[in-house]
């Protein structure tokens, strides 16, 4: 249960941690980019960061180790670190640790051995600091996944109690995890001294996640040899010099996970604008060209003469909401219908004004003005021709040709327009449009 609590809070500290690592690279437009550099910052200002996580405590000494974590107070782990150098190399870690650390005996041979106490608890309160060497000399960049060691010292506080539940009559086990027993007090094996607190040595390797510069998440595991054997409450001798325990002093083991940000330290480089662009003589202007300025450069730009000022799309045309063919910025109706016929300003025609529209004079090109161009054969005149520059009426339209004698009529055009606005026809705005084009293609 408490592992899968662990993972549970795992995944609570590091989903976080990633929505605020994950930056969207801003992309500047054609030419801009080479107005931009990224430089290294020199001997950018650190400060001191502070990191915070949880973990699971492991014991080794008299009882056996009872793995603690992630209860009604999970070990907590609060660490401030500090890098010593430019290269980030070498840091120095000060942390407090606190936390519950339980053990008891699984099988109980010899009740009397330990003056009848058979598990025990104690609050952990450590203070500690550490040098931290990252492998820096390796790589040249801080890289996203960065193992780690660390060598220190700490003191430590504990206070060692009991629920002394041995039952002499019955002879089981009776334990309901009170721990009104303090060892300490009551100094069950007449001790001249029974410490709350020792010195202790920290050994700490791991691995950092580097999220940005800002932002890592730590795993690791801290092993910490101290100088006392009463963490559990049981001495290796009594007051009278009778052996009771082992002759090791008791050991911790802490497994932890912790994040770190730092809001506050300067950034290793930066953007600096030029006022020149350097680049090569066998440099490409064409690849980074944006002749009407509109953010979109040309290569990728389906319309090229887009006006100063106008909004684009990803395509570099301006916007068209009511998809009507008239940009938004020269629409007078930005709202039309869906499927109306609109004029070049985006109003919606009725149906009269399409015929007008249709019937609208088109002067004749001067007969001195027009030439022939040869061409060969099988040249299609038309997208309505056929490989021969026969004209083809298209298999939609020929419903249309109600005399069928292969041409639609200006009558048969008409009767096709007034179908369509009195919803009789299947036709849509755009076949209108291309019936039209036909037509005159004949």
């Amino acid at each position: 249960m408490r592992s899968r609590l662990l993972i549970v809070f795992l995944i609570i500290l590091i989903l976080p941690v990633t929505a605020y690592a994950q930056r969207e690279d801003e992309e500047e437009g054609g030419y801009e980019d080479l107005l931009f550099k990224e430089v290294e910052v020199e001997n950018p200002v650190y400060y001191p960061v502070l990191s915070v996580g949880t973990g699971m405590f492991n014991y080794f000494g008299e009882f056996d180790n009872v793995l603690s974590g992630m209860g009604s107070m999970p070990p907590l782990k609060f660490n401030v670190y500090h890098f010593l150098d430019q290269q980030n190399i070498f840091r120095i870690n000060v942390f407090v640790m606190t936390g519950n650390l339980n053990g008891n005996l699984n099988e109980i041979e010899d009740p009397e051995r330990y003056s009848n106490i058979t598990n025990f608890q104690t609050e952990l309160f450590a203070v500690g600091l550490n040098l931290e060497y990252g492998f820096g000399h390796f790589y040249e960049q801080t890289p996203k996944f960065r193992p780690f060691f660390a060598l220190g010292g700490e003191v430590l506080v504990f206070d060692p109690k009991s629920d002394f539940g041995y039952n002499w009559e019955d002879q089981v086990v009776h334990r309901d995890y009170d721990f009104e027993h303090n060892l300490r007090s009551a100094n069950d094996f007449n001790l001249s001294s029974f410490g709350q607190n020792t010195a202790a040595v920290t050994f700490d390797a791991g691995f950092d996640f580097v999220f940005g510069e800002r932002v890592e998440v730590r795993v690791g595991n801290s092993f910490h040899y101290t100088f006392t054997d009463l963490i559990d409450g049981i001495p290796y001798k009594d007051g009278d010099g009778n052996i009771v325990g082992d002759s090791r002093n008791d050991m911790l083991n802490y497994t932890y996970v912790t994040f770190g940000w730092d809001p506050f330290s300067e950034s290793e480089t930066e953007t600096e604008e030029q006022l020149f662009a350097d680049v090569s003589d066998d440099f490409d202007y064409t690849a980074i060209a944006d002749e009407d300025r509109d953010g979109v450069l040309d290569l990728h730009d389906d319309c090229l003469e887009t006006p100063s000022g106008v909004e684009v799309d990803d395509n570099g045309c301006p916007f068209d909401e009511d998809g009507d063919g008239v940009p938004d910025y020269r629409d007078e109706e930005p709202d039309t219908p869906e499927g109306s016929i609109v004029d070049e300003n985006g109003i919606a025609l009725n149906d009269e004004e399409v015929t007008e529209y249709i019937n609208y004079d088109r002067v004749a090109v001067n007969r001195e003005d027009a030439y022939m161009i040869p061409v060969s054969e099988g040249w299609r005149t038309s997208k309505y021709s056929t490989e021969d520059g026969e004209l083809e009426i298209p298999d939609k339209f020929k419903p249309v040709d109600k005399d069928n004698n292969g041409e639609i009529s200006y009558d048969e055009l008409l009767d096709a327009i007034d179908d369509f606005f009195n919803d009789e026809s299947d036709f849509t705005a755009n076949d209108i449009y291309e019936l039209n084009d036909f037509f005159f293609a004949q």
